[in-house]
């Protein structure tokens, strides 16, 4: 069998290291009457913003639905402590598909990330041969997994990673199993598929834009057919043509192919309703694929206490204080953000502020006590509530694993799904959202031929 990567590589000194169209037409505007087209896009995060692009590429009619007031999906910046802050997906890989290229052929500024996330402990940056130590923790697991789904097994990843939790475990073993898990996944490794895990196959996030991840969807979605506020109730399979029923519009729209751009979990949630119902092995895999819990946590600390460089990303070893991934001296400036992930996401995502100050502040007093420095606001993300979201990405089930590949089928001959859970391999990234998005697209015009409308 083909050997799929785990996520992240290291190497000395730093680890987890580390590719559009022109500026579109301006299309005629979308309408709120009857109407039919091509191709109805629904949702407007980075797989529906490629897919329409594709579509109008070719040149043939369509419309991108999104429920929400502003594109992006969990790509989002806000204005918050006076700066601009992402509160979802911070950076993509310059070489996964084709995102790095229609932003520059928009003529949208890039910014490179440092190579690689730094290691510290107690403190202070770990020496050299702690960096060794914590290659070898993660090549042990690697190892594990692959051994663990050799022939197409799958069990919980928490039993593939055999040295995590005994008495014999390596010092970094923890911080792996952490890394891999609640960090990565969003969910505890027991409730994780090894094989899903095994398979994926992402590179490092290494771009992104210095106006924000959310502001750069939303310029490369500024000239597309799009309607907002526009929550999909509906979809009804009419033969020939489905037809998608709007909240708030009187007539239904009527299209020859859908992209289905909205996150499984709403899929999951029966958010949308299809007459008839989808197919009971697509409804099974998405059942499969529960959401795992990531929030962002942004705060302002001023003076550099942990002598960092711009835009670095910092892991800590596992320790008392709450696991996070932090992102540091945003652009320079005195921002930083960490992402909490499995049962403190669901804690802020519930309670907001009031649950992610305490939890910021014990991370910072927990892994840094000598940086004499106190948050006194936080900025939180809230996606697990979110109705339009639900939550992180998603991963399988143990067991479930090899049901990804179910996202890949035509739903009624004529729905194609997009997102970052539709990728095998680079599941869960910005990246592979959007290269799912284009997939999708040329699939759709498939069904009408090579030539344009």
């Amino acid at each position: 069998m083909t050997r799929p990567r785990l996520p992240g590589t290291l190497n000395r000194r730093h680890f987890l290291a580390a590719a559009s169209a022109a500026l579109l037409p301006a299309p005629a505007l979308a309408q709120t009457g009857t109407s039919d087209v091509d191709v109805v896009i629904i949702g407007g995060g980075a797989a529906g913003i490629a897919a329409a692009r594709r579509i109008a590429e070719a040149k043939r009619s369509y419309v991108l639905l999104e429920a929400s007031p502003k594109l992006g999906g969990r790509a989002r910046t806000e204005e918050a402590l006076g700066l601009r802050v992402d509160l979802g997906a911070a950076g993509f890989a310059r070489g996964e598909g084709t995102l790095a290229t229609s932003a520059q052929g928009a003529g949208l500024e890039l910014t490179a990330l440092p190579s690689g996330r730094r290691l510290f402990a107690e403190g202070r940056e770990v020496r050299e041969s702690a960096y060794d130590a914590f290659a070898a923790a993660l090549g042990t697991a690697r190892r594990d997994m692959l051994v663990a789904v050799e022939g197409g097994k799958d069990v919980a990843a928490s039993l593939a990673l055999t040295g995590a939790d005994t008495a014999t475990a390596t010092p970094w073993a923890t911080t792996v199993a952490q890394l891999l898990g609640p960090l990565g996944g969003g969910r505890a490794l027991a409730t994780l598929s090894a094989l899903d895990l095994a398979s994926r196959d992402a590179p490092p996030d290494d771009t992104t834009s210095p106006a924000g991840t959310g502001t750069l969807m939303e310029g490369l979605g500024a000239w597309l057919n799009v309607q907002k506020d526009a929550p999909v109730t509906l979809i009804t399979n009419a033969g020939r043509l489905h037809t998608v029923t709007v909240r708030g519009q009187r007539a239904p729209i009527r299209a020859r192919a859908i992209v289905l751009a909205v996150p499984a979990p709403v899929l999951a949630a029966g958010a949308i309703r299809f007459n008839p119902g989808l197919p009971p092995r697509l409804v099974a895999a998405l059942r499969a694929f529960p959401a795992g819990h990531l929030e962002q946590v942004a705060f302002l600390l001023p003076g550099n206490p942990l002598a960092l460089q711009p835009n670095e990303a910092v892991l800590t070893k596992a320790g008392t204080a709450p696991p996070a991934l932090l992102r540091g001296r945003i652009n320079g400036s005195d921002l930083h953000v960490l992402t909490f992930g499995d049962a403190p996401a669901r804690t802020i995502a519930e309670k907001g502020a009031a649950a992610a100050l305490p939890l910021a502040r014990d991370w910072l007093r927990g892994n840094f006590p000598r940086a004499d420095a106190a948050i006194s606001e936080v900025v939180a993300s809230r996606w697990g509530q979110d109705p339009l979201i639900r939550g992180a990405l998603v991963a399988a089930l143990p067991g479930q694993g090899a049901q990804r590949r179910v996202f890949a089928d035509a739903v009624q001959n004529r729905i194609f799904l997009a997102g970052d859970y539709v990728p095998v391999s680079d599941w869960g990234t910005l990246g592979g959202a959007f290269a799912s998005g284009e997939a999708a697209a040329a699939r759709a015009l498939r069904l009408f031929g090579d030539g344009p409308a």
